[in-house]
C-alpha cells in the first residue's frame, strides 16, 4: 500500500467517522482484566491482617495496574481461595513496539492515564520504544539481505521517532508529568519470518491505526499545541506504515506459503487487538478532552472502518 493510498484511506474513515459520535474518551483500548490466586499468608508471616496482605500482594502481582480489588475464586469443590482482581489499561496510543514488549505491566508502565500529562507521558514513552524497534527493524533488515531503500526508510523513521519522543515529553512536561527512561532494545537477531510477522502486526497494523489516531487527535484536540504536535505525528506515522506494508511485500516473497500463513494469523490477531470493544469512562472521557482522543463508539468505528480498509478478515 503506497502512503498517498494509505492517506487517502485514513482521510476517508476520519471523514466518515465524524459525522457519528466524537469525543474524549481512550478507546477502543480495553482495560485488561485478571484474576489472580493469592497463596493466605502463614501465621508468622509478619502480616498484621488480611488488608496489609492484600496491599502486598497488590503491589507485588499488579505494580502497574489501575485498580486491584480483593476477590476469591470458587474451586470445583465449591470452596473459595483468596485473590485479587488486577485491572490494566491497554495502549491507548498504537504504534510500532520493539520486538519482546509485552504490553501493559511489562516494559512500560500504564498506571494512572486519567489525566493529560500522565497520557502525554505515557505517549513519550511508546514512542522511546518506537524509536528502539526502528533500530532494531534496520539492523535485522540489513542482516537478511534487505534493499538498502529499507534501511534508509527505516533511520528515516527512527531519527522521526526520536522527534516525537521529544514533543510528547515536553507536552508531558508542560502537564506536570514526567517520562521514564526506558531499557536498552533486545539484541537478538531475527529471522525472516519473525521479522514479517512482528511488522505485520506492528507495523500495517498498529503504525497505521496509530496515523489514524493521531490524524483525529490533530482535528479534534482543544490544545492547539497537541494538534500542531499531532498533525507532524500522524504525516510521519502515515510514512511509517507505508514503509511497512512494503517491507510486508519484500518479506512475503521470500516465505514458504506456511510460513505466509503464520505471518497472516499475527496480521488478524494485532487487528482483532483494535476491535476490542471498552466501556465509556466519563471521568476519564472529561480529562482526557484537552487531547482529543475518541471517544468509545467514534473509537470503535474509527477500528472497525480501519481493519476493513486495509483489507483483514479478522473471522478468517
Amino acid at each position: 500500500m503506497t502512503r498517498r493510498h494509505l492517506d487517502k484511506l485514513l482521510g476517508m474513515i476520519i471523514a466518515t467517522t465524524a459525522l457519528g459520535a466524537r469525543g474524549i474518551a481512550c478507546g477502543p483500548c480495553p482495560d485488561n482484566v485478571t484474576v489472580i490466586p493469592l497463596l493466605p499468608p502463614s501465621s508468622d508471616g509478619g502480616v498484621e491482617d488480611a488488608g496489609d496482605w492484600i496491599a502486598q500482594e497488590c503491589e507485588r502481582k499488579c505494580a502497574n495496574g489501575i485498580s486491584c480489588v480483593p476477590t476469591s475464586i470458587t474451586q470445583e469443590g465449591g470452596e473459595t481461595i483468596p485473590a485479587i482482581e488486577c485491572t490494566q489499561m491497554s495502549d491507548c496510543s498504537a504504534g510500532r513496539r520493539p520486538l519482546g514488549y509485552g504490553g501493559p505491566g511489562k516494559g512500560l508502565s500504564t498506571r494512572g492515564l486519567a489525566t493529560p500529562g500522565a497520557w502525554l507521558a505515557h505517549a513519550a514513552e511508546l514512542e522511546a520504544a518506537s524509536v528502539i524497534a526502528f533500530r532494531e527493524l534496520r539492523r535485522d533488515l540489513a542482516a537478511l539481505g534487505a534493499p538498502r531503500r529499507l534501511l534508509r526508510a527505516a533511520s528515516r523513521a527512527g531519527a522521526e521517532e526520536r522527534r516525537h519522543t521529544r514533543k510528547a515529553r515536553s507536552l508531558a512536561r508542560r502537564y506536570g508529568a514526567r517520562m521514564r527512561t526506558l531499557p536498552a532494545g533486545a539484541t537478538r537477531r531475527i529471522s525472516l519470518e519473525e521479522l514479517a510477522a512482528h511488522n505485520a502486526a506492528e507495523g500495517c497494523v498498529r503504525e497505521a491505526f496509530g496515523a489514524l489516531v493521531a490524524r483525529w487527535q490533530a482535528t479534534f484536540a482543544k490544545d492547539a499545541e497537541v494538534r500542531g504536535v499531532m498533525a507532524r505525528i500522524a504525516e510521519d506515522e502515515a510514512r511509517h506504515a507505508a514503509l511497512a506494508f512494503e517491507i510486508d511485500a519484500w518479506a512475503k516473497r521470500r516465505l514458504d506459503p506456511a510460513a505466509r500463513s503464520r505471518v497472516e494469523a499475527a496480521r488478524r490477531e494485532a487487528a482483532r487487538g483494535l476491535l476490542s470493544p471498552r466501556a465509556r469512562d466519563a471521568g476519564r472521557d472529561e480529562a482526557l478532552g484537552v487531547l482529543g482522543l475518541p471517544d468509545a463508539a467514534a473509537a470503535q468505528a474509527l477500528a472497525e472502518r480501519f481493519v476493513v480498509a486495509i483489507g483483514i478478515d479478522v473471522a478468517a
